[in-house]
């Protein structure tokens, strides 16, 4: 088959046009246009930056942004598919709510349920759909940009008033805040994390869509420094995965007739080499990290199957799976391992969890949108039709979708948009694909 005449790998020409191509006519529609983005921006600062340290406030922003959204949404092919896998997901949810009610699992946790499975994807997907239309997913990333600046800038806050006036001078950042500089390892708690494996795996792996020489220098440089001291496996692993995937499907982005490898190498290979190794110096030279003992850390971690912890809550997660055959036990119902004393139903081992929580079937379904959209991109790749920006979304993608793996980070509203914009900007450019990805 002729891939250029594939109406799913065909984008809409119309989407992605300039700003003021995609401007509404009429004073009404172009003040909500300019308000929205307004309030569209602010959630995203405070979803990515500085995430579950104004919740009731982020939430606030979200439902506004997620109204101001209507009077522009198009509800396209692509859309009609998203909306078709959601609603899939919405009767697994309500199905197995039910059975939770039947298993005693406490209103406090069906209450969470809704608004996690529920009403936040809903609201994030017409967030997602109103800022790719009014932008483009080249504007969006650049403010993704601006914002990982921010997100580096406020872990190095971070580290600076902890040490020098304790736990309590960054309690917004994290309740009960903690950071460990021993024996050449260095951690900290902090949300911003969870933001910052998407942005570095989106980053590394397209670093050509920071355009600004010198910014990608300086950024790059900054998500390593930020990765290396954080002490999270994930966000760690984050950085050479994500600029894996980006070697392997830069050679069939659409830009790479236009560009040789030795232009590519040249242009963004040696800038990112230069700002990793300014990183690993200046570590070296003016802190007390050892990149060693970091790398020891982290293969430590993974031989061990993610700490005793893990293994702990996976075993018995797994032991409530062959428990209820893996038909599942219901929302909000928990096993014997105890991970949060005041949410004991919730657990980092989220795949695992899930399985025990709407069973085999259930979790397919749950999976079911981002499998369509994995096999989408490849698809796109392998046909040479993947743009960059949707290169820069799937690298960003599968770091944060792996992380889901020991950290529930799916399950917080603020951190959904990582995984519900690569699906939207995929569907509105590319309506058929996903369609097309489940035949």
């Amino acid at each position: 088959m002729n891939p250029g005449n594939d109406s799913a790998l065909t984008p809409e020409p119309s989407v992605f046009m300039a700003p003021a191509a995609q401007s509404f006519t009429g004073r009404y529609r172009f003040t909500v246009r300019h308000l929205f983005l307004g309030v569209a921006f602010a959630l995203l600062v405070l979803a990515v930056v500085v995430p579950n340290s104004l919740p009731d406030i982020t939430a606030a922003a979200m439902v506004l942004a997620a109204m101001l959204a209507l009077p522009g949404l198009r509800i396209g092919p692509g859309f009609r598919t998203l909306l078709a896998l959601y609603a899939c997901t919405v009767i697994v949810t309500l199905l197995y709510m039910v059975v939770g009610g039947v298993h005693d699992a406490p209103q406090e946790a069906q209450l969470q349920v809704v608004a996690i499975y529920i009403l936040s994807p809903l609201l994030w997907t017409l967030v997602a759909d109103g800022l790719l239309r009014r932008l483009g997913t080249d504007r969006l990333i650049d403010w993704l940009a601006v914002l990982s600046l921010l997100c580096a800038l406020s872990v190095g806050l971070f580290f600076y008033l902890y040490l020098t006036r304790g736990a309590a001078a960054v309690t917004f950042f994290f309740e009960g805040a903690n950071v460990n500089l021993t024996e050449g390892f260095a951690g900290a708690t902090m949300h911003v994390y969870g933001s910052l494996i998407f942005l570095c795996g989106g980053f590394f792996g397209s670093p050509e869509l920071i355009r600004n020489r010198l910014m990608r220098l300086v950024l790059l440089a900054m998500l390593l420094v930020c990765a290396l001291t954080s002490g999270r496996t994930a966000l760690i692993l984050a950085v050479p995965l994500g600029w894996f995937l980006g070697l392997m499907l830069s050679s069939r982005t659409t830009d790479r007739r236009q560009k040789s490898p030795i232009f590519r190498l040249i242009r963004y290979g040696v800038p990112m080499l230069i700002a990793v190794t300014t990183a690993l110096f200046l570590l070296q030279a003016y802190t007390q990290i050892s990149l060693t003992r970091v790398l020891d850390a982290v293969s430590t971690k993974l031989a061990s199957g993610g700490g005793s912890a893990r293994v702990g809550m996976g075993h018995s997660l797994f032991a409530g799976i062959l428990a209820n055959g893996g038909l599942g036990s219901g929302h909000g119902v928990g096993v014997d391992f105890v991970s949060d004393a005041v949410h004991p139903w919730r657990y980092e081992l989220v795949w695992l969890a899930t399985i025990y929580r709407v069973g085999i079937i259930g979790a397919l379904i749950y999976a079911l949108p981002f499998v369509l959209y994995m096999a989408s991109v490849i698809r796109l790749a392998y046909r040479h039709r993947l743009p960059p920006r949707h290169k820069f979304m799937f690298c960003g993608f599968v770091c944060a979708f792996l992380g889901t793996n020991t950290n529930p980070y799916i399950e917080a509203f603020v951190f959904q948009w990582m995984y519900v914009i690569p699906l939207v900007a995929l569907a509105i450019e590319y309506p058929k694909a996903l369609k097309k990805g489940r035949e």
